[in-house]
């Protein structure tokens, strides 16, 4: 589950889909069932959506006037993940892919985009950006 404020709705693919075995060929944010389910970045990743809500979790924060992503605190384990590169080193490359994943989350709402910020600083810059 996933809440947030007063809002709790289950996680991606926590729910069954209903009835038709044909749905499981359509992708997650083409099935019906899934309104009243929460997404991630990979099941809306591609997608144009009328609109979009994101919940921005706890690895994106605001201090001292600046967004800052802190890769401790993302429960997105492929994002923090260390990467093998083509040289064979291994380096942690989340500080790349934490923002890339948060601008493909805020860029899916063609109509409108709602937000939601864990962090307590975030949210109320973000509150007092829209008055």
């Amino acid at each position: 589950m996933v809440t947030a404020g007063d809002l709790t709705l289950p996680w991606n693919l926590q729910l069954k889909p209903k009835g038709d075995r044909t749905l499981k060929k359509l992708a997650w944010a083409e099935q019906e069932q899934t309104i009243d389910e929460v997404g991630s970045t990979y099941t809306i990743q591609g997608f144009d959506l009328n609109y979009c809500g994101v919940i921005i979790g706890p690895s994106v924060k605001y201090r001292n006037g600046h967004v800052i992503f802190d890769p401790d605190a993302s429960e997105n384990t492929n994002a923090i993940r260390n990467r093998t590169l083509q040289d064979g080193q291994k380096r942690k490359v989340a500080s790349q892919l934490l923002p890339n994943e948060l601008n493909v989350l805020l860029t899916r709402g063609v109509n409108g985009l709602y937000i939601y910020a864990v962090d307590d600083e975030l949210r109320n810059v973000l509150l007092r950006s829209v008055n």
